[in-house]
């Protein structure tokens, strides 16, 4: 029976759905780590340089992963006539921006492009927190309001006890 919002029950929308939140929140820890630290140099002394490296590219690593299971799972539900919000391309193409820009802070950390000034990786930073965050905001309304990709979860049954 479809909803108002054009899922069917007991329809799961991807293999991968379950994978995609798990996904998304840890690049978002280290994404936030790693661009608050363009902001407080601070942050990255308090690692050993490896380990800030490892970060960094865990961070990166985890967002494309989180866009690759999410673009799935957005197709998976196109492919069983699921209407989809309008919300979910803007989710899609803020995520999108907001990795590329992680993927350019990326590569100037590696040298891998002329060296930018510190005002510019600020404001590369500064871009790529602002996408991710819009990004993990459009994710959030919709799950939790459109019910999007939530198929899958079971509701737990009631407590044992009533809560106070």
């Amino acid at each position: 029976m479809p909803s108002k919002t054009g899922l069917r029950r007991c329809e799961r929308s991807s293999p991968v759905t379950p994978l995609h939140p798990f996904l998304v929140h840890f690049a978002l820890s280290l994404a936030l780590l790693t661009g608050t630290s363009e902001f407080f140099p601070g942050l990255r002394d308090r690692f050993p340089e490896k380990g800030w490296r490892l970060t960094e590219n865990a961070a990166l690593l985890l967002l494309l992963l989180a866009v690759l299971t999410g673009w799935h799972s957005l197709d998976t539900l196109a492919l069983q006539n699921v209407t989809l919000p309008r919300q979910s391309f803007l989710h899609r193409l803020l995520a999108i921006f907001g990795t590329t820009t992680y993927g350019l802070l990326w590569l100037s950390a590696r040298r891998r492009v002329p060296a930018l000034p510190s005002g510019s990786r600020r404001m590369i930073a500064l871009a790529g927190l602002l996408l991710v965050l819009s990004a993990a905001a459009v994710g959030g309304h919709l799950v939790y309001e459109d019910r999007l990709g939530t198929d899958f979860m079971r509701t737990a049954p009631p407590p044992a006890f009533p809560l106070p």
